[in-house]
């Protein structure tokens, strides 16, 4: 009865290669020099990044409250990250410098402490997830 209706559904999976050269190939395929591409607004060198924040099924950004501690610790938690979550950790860091923030290597999730989630999807928007 429900298996006419199933679809199978398959994931794409981005590569996100680090080394020289691939580093190299998207510098020059971006700028005409071989120097990072600077923008004017706001005088910050632009790289390729090594992670990927995949939307739901929903089309929604994959962050989440959860509370710990009988609801005394709440946090704010970012999955679907694939790539380099540390990565992740460090751009949030420059935005949130007051923050703890946490990556779970296990789950490849970021965990900050606090209820930042509408602060932090607006911030993926922005970077452009």
């Amino acid at each position: 009865m429900f298996a006419a209706s199933r679809q199978l559904v398959s994931r794409t999976f981005r590569t996100f290669s680090t080394s020289a050269a691939s580093l190299d190939a998207v510098a020059n395929s971006t700028a005409t020099s071989t120097a990072p591409a600077v923008s004017a607004a706001t005088k910050t060198t632009t790289l390729p990044r090594t992670y990927f924040v995949e939307r739901t099924k929903a089309g929604q950004l994959p962050v989440y409250s959860e509370f710990k501690n009988a609801g005394t610790r709440p946090l704010t938690i970012i999955r679907k990250i694939q790539g380099n979550a540390t990565a992740l950790k460090t751009d949030l860091l420059v935005t949130y410098p007051n923050t703890e923030i946490r990556v779970n290597e296990r789950s490849n999730q970021v965990i900050l402490k606090g209820l930042v989630m509408d602060d932090v999807r607006q911030w993926l928007t922005v970077k452009g997830f």
